[in-house]
C-alpha cells in the first residue's frame, strides 16, 4: 500500500540517521502514518530544537527533554529519540531521560528527514547531601533573596526544589528567589531528586525607615583598608545592604563595605537598603608618611623607671596606627601607647612603626640601681635613686638653675656626679653674707605652702647675688637637688658650734630609698681646704652617724611639680 511504503521510507531514513550518528542501539520512535493529500503541498522539517543541550544528572535522576520542529507547519512532526549509551542514559519515546550509570552519553532527537538535535549528558554519583548558601537570615517586608545550594564534589542533583513552610509569609518563584510578604518566620527547605535536604530559618521584619553606619567620617592613608558596618532601627530588617563609592579612584568599595584608600582626596561611601534607605561616610585620604621621627632617640633609665616616647610624622600625611616593639623585652618593655618600662640592666632598641612600615628607633640603656648599706660610698648612694626632676613653678628661678646646669653638668655625668658638681658650685661660689631678697620670681605664682614661696625667693636671690646665710644656702641647694630629681627638703634645727654648744641652723635633708642624708653647703664653705677646694665633710652624711645636727623642723615642697 502507498501508506505503508511511505512509513517504511520514514523508518529507513531515521535508521540511516542513527547509523550516521554512530549509535549501535535501535531507535525508539513515535511515528504517525502519513497519507499524502494531493491538494496539500508537503512541508519538510528544516530544524529540530531542544530546550537543553548539555546536562549533568545524578545517578538515578530523570529529566524531561522537550523538542520541537521548525517550521511549525511541517507536514511531519514525528520524532525519533535515542541514546548513544543506554547503560548510562536511557531515553523513552517522549524524551524523558534517566541516568542509569556514571559516565557520558549523547541523546539524539531526529525528524523524519534526518534533521536532528543533540543533548550531551553526563552522569555522576547521586548527591549524598546538600547545603544552602544561607541558614539564618532576616528580610524586610517586600525584600527578595536568591537561594542557591551546593552538593559534595563529584556528586550531582540537577533537580533542587525550594519550598517555604508558609507562602503567606515568604514564597519562592521559579528562579529560587524568595520574596518576603509579611512579618513572621518561615523555614526554607531545599530538596534533591533523591530526598536529601537542608533548611534555612528566615525571619521577616518590617522594612527599615533608616540605616546607620559605624563611621560617618574618617581619615585614611593611601593603601589603608577598612570595613564599614551598618545597623538598622530595632525591629526592622534589610538583608541587602549595598555599599558604593562616589569616586572609586580615591576610595574603592566592595558591595559589602570593604573600602580601600587609593589616592589623595575625598570620597563618600553610601550604603543603601533594599527599600532605598541610605547613609553616607565621608572618607578623606592622605598620603602615607614617608618618614617618622621621635622627640628623643636615647634615654638612660634605672630599673623600674618609665619613659614616654613622643613621635611625629610629616604634615598632610596620615597613618591609621603606630606600633611599638622592643628588641629586648628582658631589658625594656613598651606598651601600645609608647610607654617604656625599664626591667633589667642592659640595652634595648624600641622601634616605632607606622602602618606603611616607616620606622624610628629609640635606644634605651637601663642601669641597675646599686644596693646601699652601711659601707656604701656617696657615689653608690646617690646613684641608687630613681630620680624624678621637679620644677619650682617659678620661671625666673627655673631658668636660672638651667643656666647654671648648662655650665657645670652634662648628660654623660652620673647622677652622683651631677649632685657633687652642684654642691661644689654652691660651696665655692656663694659667700656667707646677708642679702636683700628679690620677690619678683613669685609674682603671678600661687604657693599654698608659704615655705615653698620662701624657698623660691631665697634661692633666686642667692644665685643672682652669689651670697647668703645658712638659710639661703639650704633653700638654694634644696631647689637645685629637686631639679636634679632628688627628694630634698630644707631642715631647721641646731648644729654643733666650734666654741661649744649648739646654734640655730638650716641645712638640706635628702630622702634616698627611705634613708636620710645631710647636705650642708654653707658649713662646707666655712671649712674649705687650702686653695678653696671642697673636702665634702658635710656631704651625704647619715644623721645617725653624727651628733652635730639636731633636727627640729623639716620643710616640704608641696607646690613644686614633676616635669
Amino acid at each position: 500500500m502507498v501508506m505503508n511504503s511511505k512509513l517504511n521510507r520514514i523508518l529507513a531514513c531515521a535508521i540511516s540517521a542513527a547509523i550516521a550518528a554512530g549509535t549501535s542501539c535501535m531507535p525508539i520512535m513515535t511515528a504517525t502514518a502519513y497519507a499524502p493529500n494531493p491538494t496539500t503541498a508537503f512541508v519538510a522539517v528544516e530544524k529540530v530544537s531542544i530546550n537543553i543541550e548539555t546536562i549533568t544528572l545524578g545517578k538515578g535522576e530523570s529529566y524531561n527533554i522537550s523538542a520541537k520542529v521548525a517550521p511549525s507547519d511541517s507536514s511531519s512532526k514525528s520524532l525519533l529519540w535515542m541514546s548513544s549509551n543506554p547503560k548510562v542514559v536511557y531515553v523513552d519515546n517522549k524524551g524523558k531521560i534517566t541516568a542509569k550509570g556514571v559516565g557520558t552519553a549523547t541523546v539524539s532527537v531526529i525528524a523524519h528527514n534526518g534533521k536532528r538535535a543533540l543533548c550531551y549528558v553526563k552522569v555522576n554519583e547521586a548527591a549524598e547531601s546538600i547545603k544552602l548558601n544561607y541558614h539564618n537570615i532576616e528580610l524586610g517586608v517586600g525584600e527578595s533573596c536568591t537561594f542557591s545550594a551546593a552538593v559534595p564534589d563529584g556528586t550531582v542533583s540537577y533537580s533542587r526544589i525550594y519550598t517555604s513552610s508558609d507562602n503567606k509569609i515568604a514564597s519562592f518563584d521559579s528562579k529560587s528567589n524568595l520574596t518576603a510578604k509579611k512579618e513572621g518566620t518561615v523555614t526554607v527547605t531545599v530538596k534533591t531528586f533523591n530526598g536529601k535536604t537542608d533548611t534555612c530559618k528566615v525571619t521577616v521584619k518590617k522594612a527599615p525607615s533608616g540605616i546607620f553606619l559605624n563611621k560617618n567620617s574618617m581619615v585614611l592613608s593611601v593603601g589603608d583598608k577598612f570595613r564599614l558596618d551598618s545597623s538598622l532601627p530595632q525591629g526592622t530588617a534589610s538583608f541587602s545592604r549595598i555599599y558604593s563609592s562616589s569616586d572609586g579612584s580615591i576610595v574603592s568599595c566592595s558591595a559589602n563595605g570593604n573600602i580601600e584608600a587609593k589616592k589623595d582626596g575625598t570620597a563618600y561611601i553610601t550604603v543603601r537598603t533594599f527599600n532605598g534607605m541610605t547613609n553616607k561616610c565621608k572618607v578623606t585620604v592622605k598620603r602615607a608618611p614617608d618618614s617618622i621621627s621621635v622627640r628623643k632617640n636615647y634615654a638612660e633609665l634605672y630599673t623600674g623607671d618609665t619613659f614616654k616616647i613622643y613621635y611625629s610624622i610629616p604634615s598632610n600625611t596620615y597613618t591609621r596606627s603606630i606600633t611599638y616593639s622592643s628588641s629586648n623585652t628582658s631589658v625594656a618593655t613598651v606598651d601600645g601607647n609608647g610607654l617604656v618600662t625599664a626591667r633589667n640592666s642592659g640595652s634595648a632598641k624600641i622601634t616605632v612603626k607606622t602602618a606603611n612600615g616607616k620606622t624610628a628607633v629609640v635606644n634605651i640603656d637601663v642601669i641597675k640601681l646599686p644596693e646601699i648599706n652601711e659601707w656604701s660610698s656617696d657615689t653608690d648612694i646617690l646613684n641608687s635613686v630613681r630620680v624624678k626632676p621637679v620644677k619650682t613653678n617659678s620661671k625666673l628661678l627655673d631658668d636660672k638653675i638651667d643656666s647654671i646646669f648648662g655650665s657645670i653638668i652634662n648628660s654623660k655625668m652620673s647622677n652622683a656626679q651631677k649632685v657633687q658638681a652642684c654642691y661644689d658650685y654652691l660651696a665655692t661660689n656663694i659667700s656667707y653674707a646677708y642679702i636683700s631678697y628679690d620677690y619678683s620670681p613669685v609674682y603671678g605664682v600661687s604657693y599654698v605652702n608659704g615655705h615653698d614661696r620662701d624657698i623660691v625667693i631665697s634661692a633666686y636671690s642667692t644665685l643672682v647675688q652669689k651670697r647668703g646665710n645658712c638659710y639661703d644656702y639650704a633653700c638654694t641647694l634644696a631647689a637645685v637637688m629637686q631639679r636634679l630629681g632628688y627628694d630634698a627638703h630644707v631642715v631647721h634645727g641646731l648644729v654643733g658650734m666650734s666654741a661649744g654648744g649648739y646654734g640655730n641652723h638650716y641645712w638640706v635633708d635628702t630622702n634616698i630609698n627611705g634613708r636620710h642624708f645631710i647636705f650642708d653647703a654653707q658649713v662646707e664653705n666655712n671649712n674649705l681646704g687650702w686653695g678653696g677646694t671642697v673636702n665634702h665633710y658635710f656631704y651625704c652624711l647619715r644623721p645617725e652617724n653624727t651628733s652635730m645636727y639636731i633636727y627640729q623642723e623639716t620643710w616640704s615642697t608641696d607646690n613644686f611639680r614633676t616635669y
